[in-house]
């Protein structure tokens, strides 16, 4: 007998215009049933909130030690020295085109340098109120004076070679003549 045969014959039992009393009494009772209070549904909430809520504490405290420290968490006469240098610091990168010096090879090895110096640089600061402050504090100046030194350095560098760009210049339009 395939499944038409089936429904039909059983046609009568399927065409109902509402479901036994017996079905609905069941449908009723489990769905006072799914109605009952779950604690843990509320426990796993409560756990869910929580998480997110030390997830969130902890993302702040470490972006907090994300900010470095620096030699003013010392004393106020290191944040003086330091200030003084990083003054100097920012003088002489303003008065270098910094952009134009890095796209020339020649000037490679002082940029090695800075971004050396200036890791060496925050590492020692993450280290501060951590072990010795004296040893650190030397440390931190003899990164900013070195900085400077080669902020110097390049400076020169600079002028010398327009000097020198400035010199074939002239040179090659005096020979042409």
């Amino acid at each position: 007998m395939n499944i038409e045969e089936l429904i039909k014959k059983r046609k009568d039992q399927l065409d109902l215009d509402s479901p036994p009393a017996e079905l609905w009494d069941e449908i009723q009772k489990d769905w006072k049933q799914e109605k009952k209070f779950s604690w843990w549904k509320a426990a796993a909430a409560i756990f869910i909130a929580t998480s997110i809520g030390l997830l969130l504490h902890n993302i702040s405290l470490q972006s907090q030690m994300d900010e470095l420290a620096s030699l003013g968490d010392i004393s106020e006469e290191y944040k003086s020295i330091e200030d003084s240098y990083l003054i100097q610091i920012s003088e002489l990168e303003s008065s270098i085109e910094i952009s134009q010096a890095r796209s020339q090879e020649d000037f490679t090895w002082i940029f090695d340098e800075l971004n050396t110096l200036e890791e060496i640089n925050k590492l020692y600061r993450n280290d501060i109120g951590k072990i010795n402050e004296d040893q650190l504090v030397g440390v931190l100046i003899d990164c900013y004076e070195k900085k400077i030194r080669l902020l110097k350095k390049l400076e020169l560098e600079i002028k010398r070679t327009n000097k020198f760009n400035n010199d074939e210049e002239t040179n090659t339009n005096s020979v042409s003549l």
